[in-house]
């Protein structure tokens, strides 16, 4: 059995079709059929259901494909932690985020100090998306405002993080400093969508609240929301830490007494893989970083 076997193996299975296997892994389709064959040849059982050029994976594939994907996954990160040990490796870290606005003066801070640590940040909207790339080994780290429950990922608390309600000027609450939420029952909402951690939450504030929420829009732009609702089309959740951003100067900002209504923003990396000496050292300092943070808040 050979390495270019499952790596064949292991695009087949993924793209159930032979010909287009073929043409990302740049080899002729007679070849990759010979070689897949060969692969159960040498397992000695069948692991494709064949309808024409497609192939779909029956039992024994399924549970082979799982030994191949943890196969290649080890040899990836043995060849990572031999580059960096070896200084082959000129620092890079690779961030999934599913929010973004503590990001800037954080890898400011860090840059500051390691200039020639390079960073490539992914923006996903989407809590399962980043849970997958995660596990698939595309992020060395994720800060999302959901933890990640799988066993295999370690999630660490950074912050606590408040959640008022927007209002438009003038509403007839603009000018409290603080509400029941149910005070808001029968109005309607400018919401996140449904791929949004932050929009689940919200859900469950209102939930709390003894409503269901009347959405009126839904969209994944902070200042989007923030004109809506300036606009008058409807009252909005807006986290602590987007309140200096545009289009905020002129709503009503207010204190949600019940329930209460804030989020946790987590540190998420797969406990048992290999993270470069520059992703380490990136991680320490986001845990340093906002545990100062949080001390500097009650002071």
């Amino acid at each position: 059995m050979e390495l270019l076997q499952l790596k064949y193996f292991q695009v087949v299975a993924k793209l159930e079709n032979v010909t287009r296997a073929a043409e990302e892994l740049h080899v002729a389709q007679p070849s990759l059929s010979k070689t897949i064959a060969r692969l159960e040849s040498d397992v000695g059982v069948p692991l494709f259901e064949r309808q024409g050029k497609r192939l779909k994976l029956n039992q024994f594939g399924k549970i082979f494909l799982k030994r191949v994907e943890r196969i290649l996954k080890e040899l990836e990160e043995g060849k990572r932690e031999i580059r960096d040990l070896a200084g082959l490796e000129c620092g890079s870290v690779t961030v999934g985020a599913t929010t973004s606005r503590l990001l800037p003066n954080l890898f400011s801070k860090y840059l500051k100090y390691n200039p020639n640590v390079k960073f490539r940040l992914f923006q996903v909207s989407h809590q399962l998306e980043i849970e997958e790339r995660l596990m698939n080994g595309e992020f060395d780290l994720c800060i999302s405002s959901m933890p990640i429950n799988k066993i295999e990922i370690h999630c660490e608390p950074l912050i606590n993080e408040e959640i008022f309600l927007a209002v438009p000027p003038g509403h007839r609450l603009a000018k409290l400093k603080n509400i029941q939420l149910s005070e808001i029952a029968n109005e309607p909402f400018i919401c996140m969508t449904t791929e949004c951690g932050l929009r689940e939450l919200t859900n469950d504030f209102c939930l709390k609240a003894g409503f269901t929420a009347n959405i009126a829009f839904e969209s994944n732009n902070a200042e989007v929301i923030c004109s809506l609702v300036k606009s008058g089309f409807g009252n909005a959740f807006i986290q602590a830490y987007w309140w200096d951003g545009p289009n905020t100067e002129s709503l009503g900002k207010l204190h949600i007494e019940d329930p209460i209504c804030q989020r946790t923003i987590w540190l998420s990396w797969v406990k048992d893989r290999y993270l470069s000496e520059a992703a380490n050292d990136f991680k320490n300092f986001i845990l340093e970083y906002f545990r100062k943070k949080a001390i500097d808040s009650l002071m």
